[in-house]
């Protein structure tokens, strides 16, 4: 006779972590509902982008489409795959099926959030790059957020010390900088960058806090297929 699996509950944040959590789920909740309210710039939405516009150079805004393109969804969704064939060529069954799941996650929440909230997108005189979809949030921000900071966390796992920080410390920048890039170009309110991080933070806390359950479920399967 088969014994039942038990499978284990997910830990839950530690209580200034979920105190964060909650205040950043409460602040992007009341943006979003501003938002649909009054789509046009919020707060500092408007002064912020004026002074990116008037601050633009040659160096900069290169740099600045060199990041947003890293950032892209191109190259997020590459960086997924590698991460994922790695971990599939490692036989890290679970792995594998964690970083799906957070990718495709992150990816619906894009999709949905702009399809949804239909913000429109700054002014078409303002921008140094071309977009056709909506604005809110802003996927470049939520996806690199998501999926470099999955992968950074997963390798930081395996990694001590300096290396560790250091993964870690350029992982973050890189992220602000793709987020900031958006802002320089034009094609994005503050306020979306915001949204963007915020989500992405959320989703990747609530996928680590889930990681051992989906880990379990994942080798009951395994264990329940090499059976039959």
């Amino acid at each position: 006779m088969e014994s039942s699996a038990v499978f284990t509950r997910p830990k839950p944040p530690r209580p200034a972590a979920l105190g964060v959590l909650i205040a950043l789920g409460l602040a992007v909740l009341a943006l979003t509902i501003a938002v649909l309210a009054h789509p046009d710039p919020l707060g500092p939405d408007a002064s912020w982008m004026r002074w990116f516009v008037e601050h633009r150079g040659d160096t900069a805004t290169s740099l600045a489409k060199g990041i947003s393109m890293l950032g892209g969804t191109a190259a997020m969704t590459l960086l997924a795959a590698v991460a994922y064939a790695v971990l599939l060529w490692g036989r890290r069954w679970e792995t594998a099926v964690f970083v799906a799941i957070t990718g495709l996650g992150a990816a619906a929440l894009v999709y949905f959030g702009k399809l949804l909230i239909a913000r429109p997108r700054p002014p078409l005189a303002d921008r140094l790059v071309i977009e056709t979809n909506h604005s809110y949030p802003s996927g470049h921000a939520l996806g690199s957020i998501v999926v470099v900071g999955v992968v950074a966390l997963l390798a930081a796992r395996v990694l001590h010390g300096v290396w560790r920080a250091l993964l870690l410390t350029v992982a973050a920048l890189f992220v602000v900088g793709v987020g900031v890039s958006r802002i320089y170009l034009g094609v994005h309110w503050p306020t979306d960058v915001f949204a963007g991080w915020v989500f992405g933070i959320l989703w990747l806390s609530l996928c680590f806090t889930f990681e051992p359950v989906l880990a379990e479920r994942c080798r009951a399967v395994l264990a329940r297929a090499a059976r039959n």
